[in-house]
């Protein structure tokens, strides 16, 4: 078999066990559990999540704004886990391109059938705002 072209690997390290250390590709990432209800001080596997989300979702924008030739240089997402039942990702996706009604109803088509949001909704709710400039 071929190597693969993604990958990860977790390690979790010696101590209290809240650390893994993940490699993404080649790219370390540390991962925290939370102790109880603190605010971890780093990456969580939720926080994965959604930064999976957010990029997933910005090269699919990005991709979009080629296509229409529209000036993609300035496209931001946002994601928030929230701790539900079920849980619920809050997503915006800002943009300065000016975009007609037609491009943006293209536009909510693509945010929401990128892979991950395909992968995650059928296990929490992606709630997605888009605030794009209008023409």
């Amino acid at each position: 078999m071929d190597a693969p072209t993604v990958w990860a690997r977790g390690h979790l390290a010696d101590g209290d066990g809240r650390v893994v250390h993940v490699d993404v590709n080649g790219l370390p990432v540390a991962c925290t559990v939370p102790a109880d209800d603190d605010v971890p001080e780093g990456a969580t596997s939720y926080g994965l999540l959604a930064a999976s989300l957010s990029s997933c979702t910005a090269m699919s924008v990005r991709t979009f704004l080629q296509r229409w030739e529209c000036d993609g240089s300035d496209v931001e997402v946002d994601v928030a886990f929230e701790s539900s039942s079920p849980p619920v990702m809050h997503r915006r996706v800002r943009l300065t391109a000016p975009l007609d009604e037609d491009a943006r109803r293209q536009l909510a088509s693509v945010v929401d059938s990128t892979p991950v949001t395909i992968l995650l909704r059928d296990a929490l709710v992606i709630v997605t705002q888009l605030d794009v400039r209008t023409p």
